[in-house]
């Protein structure tokens, strides 16, 4: 048993393979709604200062994967590209504003967290195989978690943490009962991506458990059909001991109709 989970482990280890670039990127999201929900100049500039150590911490990284890379003759520049877009990003984030967003402002913030969003996706889900699925389950069940303390944080009619969760839940699963709904703009920025991040992790999931399914049928054929391959190898060789026999007895004859003309 450990024989088989051990080397699942460490794929789905391979999965955080650059814990510096995930932790930079996991910073900018409370960054994001310190900017957003802040009531306070003492929270905006913890979410300015945040973003900028979340661009330091990626730009780290960058030049770690860059120093490592460099040498090789086929380099990929699409996710370095998205790296670079997301430092930037960052950087302009964390430079210090006043007064409201304004639709330019509010656009820029919102792409830059689709890209880090994206970068993230492609991050953590690049080595997924269907072995995973407890490992994806406890990610779902971590992001949930997440969602409904963020939820619990942003939103004033959610009193409970449990509350919090129960309407991350709703939002995931889309079912939207009514009973508690995001009503500020950060809780409801917070549910888009929540909802975006929900579609994907419900359907890794829902694909990984039909990959063991048909897995475990593509294991009973291959059982099957090696079964008849030995039934079959097992008939060749009777069949060829069979012949070897035929070919004594027929020899045998043969020596003694050649002693019996020989003495004609």
């Amino acid at each position: 048993m450990s024989r088989t989970l051990y080397p699942m482990t460490q794929r789905f280890i391979a999965w955080f393979s650059r814990p510096i670039l995930l932790g930079g990127l996991l910073l900018s999201i409370p960054a994001f709604y310190l900017l957003l929900a802040g009531e306070t100049d003492v929270y905006r500039k913890i979410g300015h200062g945040t973003y900028i150590f979340s661009a330091l911490i990626i730009a780290i990284d960058v030049y770690l994967q860059w120093t490592k890379n460099r040498h090789r003759r086929r380099r990929r520049h699409g996710k370095l590209i998205m790296d670079a877009i997301i430092i930037v990003g960052c950087v302009l984030s964390g430079w210090p504003t006043s007064g409201e967003w304004g639709v330019i402002e509010w656009l820029l913030r919102l792409s830059l967290c689709t890209v880090i969003l994206l970068r993230m996706a492609t991050l953590l889900l690049q080595k997924l195989k269907p072995s995973h699925l407890m490992q994806v389950i406890g990610l779902a069940l971590l992001m949930l978690s997440t969602a409904g303390a963020g939820f619990y944080w942003l939103e004033p009619n959610v009193n409970s943490y449990a509350n919090g969760v129960w309407l991350a839940f709703t939002t995931v699963a889309t079912v939207g009962y009514g009973d508690i709904v995001p009503s500020t703009p950060a809780s409801k920025i917070f549910a888009v991506f929540i909802v975006l991040l929900g579609y994907a992790m419900f359907s890794i999931v829902t694909a990984n458990i039909a990959a063991l399914f048909v897995g475990e049928e593509e294991k009973l054929f291959e059982r099957e059909f090696h079964a008849d391959i030995r039934v079959l190898t097992r008939e060749v060789q009777a069949l060829r001991e069979e012949l070897r026999q035929r070919d004594k007895i027929m020899l045998h004859l043969q020596e003694q109709l050649d002693r019996h003309e020989g003495r004609e």
